[in-house]
């Protein structure tokens, strides 16, 4: 190195110096499987366009219902589009300032709703006590009735004279979770209530945005109300064109100070064709495929095709990645993986695969392991450079805090995971044509087991070790 710099003029030190000062402050500008968060906005590229629509119905109706499959870039959208040009004064007649709540549904639509209007407040206490009181206090309200959401924001408006926006983010989850018993579905319902009460009252100026899968757009039809408003105002992602998948790629890696070339740039077009399911598997690609060039790169060279042939292209850069990360993990870290994945995933009855939120602790139970150690191979796997799950990073993560898959797409494409969520459907089958024939039994209405129904229920027993805590995932009814 030394010899090699003896040689250069000054003018060539000096662009080599400036060059090496850049590259390592270089940026990786593509956010990977998760969706862009709001302070990602500047990155946003190619949707641009639709925003304008989507804010005239919101404001016209108080509500948008966000609808698209699987990976079209809904929670990208309100994030890095609407909220940033509400938050820029737009729908004036209500008055420049905007507040926005963002929640999921879940197991428990109503509490999250609470916490979610709690962490907006800004009124986390210092005490997990004192939050824990205020949490309880907030659902409650919530759940008295159905102007219980109306109430909560008048007294907001009154003291901070903001609008308030109420984004339910993967609404979908509201339906996944009700069929699992009728206290989800009653709850659901509610909560289905609190949102319509507090767009169709003028007192105070609700609005509520959702964004939901659109192959769950039929679950809707339970609910009068919601399908009334979904009618009147819903916006369907379109297919984004071959110009709007360019500017996808060219603007965050000029905005990042690179330069890709143009025969990558139409390499990357073609491999997604009009596959919009690709669109997360690309910005994972490109994440990687950005890494590698900064590390690798000659002198001025832009990103080209031996950077993204290295990370393994759109086809295998994802299950290549992830497989590294696992590897790297100990025996007993290895098999915290396997549970966790496995508890963060689960098969639709068309046996297309879903992402299931678990808390921490839950997995921890599930897998006779301290907390602390989910926590360590969780880390490992939503480290810089990876965002394999999720809450991104810098959220700090305790026994409480729910993790979930980043994107579903990693189940299709991780061959590790698609043999896990195989397992554990199969496992979850068993476990429950187990519990049915005890059922059964325990009322007279069927007689014991017999081999080999007997044998290989023992086989599933000796090999999964089923606990508590996993089976109640699937049926209460694990002592009987």
């Amino acid at each position: 190195m030394l010899n090699y710099s003896l040689h250069r003029t000054e003018a060539e030190e000096e662009l080599f110096e400036s060059e090496l000062e850049a590259s390592n402050n270089l940026k990786n500008p593509f956010p990977g499987l998760r969706p862009f968060g709001i302070d990602e906005c500047h990155l946003f590229f190619g949707r641009e366009d639709q925003v304008d629509e989507i804010l005239l119905k919101l404001s016209q109706n108080r509500f948008i219902s966000l609808l698209g499959y699987s990976g079209s870039g809904k929670s990208s959208l309100m994030h890095c589009g609407v909220i940033p040009v509400l938050y820029g004064g737009f729908m004036t007649n209500e008055g420049p300032n905007w507040s926005v709540v963002v929640s999921r549904p879940g197991g428990n639509p109503i509490e999250n709703l609470a916490e979610a209007l709690l962490h907006r407040a800004a009124i986390l206490s210092s005490s997990e006590e004192d939050h824990a009181i205020k949490h309880k206090v907030t659902t409650a309200l919530l759940k008295t009735g159905s102007q219980g959401l109306v109430d909560i924001a008048r007294h907001y408006k009154a003291v901070s004279g903001e609008n308030l926006l109420i984004l339910i983010d993967q609404f979908e989850e509201l339906y996944r979770f009700a069929e699992i018993n009728s206290e989800n579905k009653n709850e659901a319902s509610q909560f289905i209530n609190l949102l319509m009460d507090a767009i169709e009252q003028d007192e105070v100026p609700i609005y509520v945005a959702t964004t939901m899968r659109s192959d769950f757009i039929g679950e809707s039809a339970q609910h009068a109300r919601l399908t009334n408003h979904i009618n009147k105002s819903s916006y369907v992602i379109p297919l984004m064109s071959r110009q709007q998948k360019r500017i996808a790629i060219e603007g965050p890696i000029a905005v990042g100070g690179g330069r890709v070339s143009e025969r990558l740039v139409n390499r990357l077009l073609q491999e997604i064709g009009d596959n919009q399911d690709q669109l997360p598997i690309m910005q994972h690609a490109l994440m990687r495929t950005w890494e590698y060039w900064v590390e690798h790169r000659e002198q001025g060279e832009e990103i080209d095709i031996r950077h993204y042939n290295a990370i393994g292209k759109i086809s295998d850069a994802l299950s290549l990645h992830a497989d590294e990360a696992y590897d790297e993990l100990s025996d007993k870290g290895k098999r915290i993986a396997e549970v966790l994945f496995k508890a963060l995933t689960e098969t639709g009855e068309d046996n297309f695969g879903i992402r299931r939120r678990s808390s921490i602790k839950e997995i921890a139970s599930i897998a006779t392991v301290s907390h602390l150690e989910v926590i360590e191979v969780v880390e490992h796997f939503r480290m810089p450079g990876r965002s394999l799950l999720m809450p991104a990073l810098p959220i700090e993560l305790t026994s409480d805090s729910v993790v979930e898959i980043s994107h579903e797409s990693l189940m299709r494409i991780w061959t590790r995971l698609r043999i896990w969520v195989e397992e554990e459907t199969d496992s979850a089958k068993m476990y429950s044509r187990i519990s049915e024939a005890a059922e059964m039994h325990q009322v007279g209405r069927s007689g014991l087991w017999r081999p080999p129904d007997l044998q290989l229920a023992l086989n599933w027993q000796k090999k999964q070790l089923p606990t508590r805590q996993w089976a109640e995932r699937y049926n209460a009814a694990f002592e009987r």
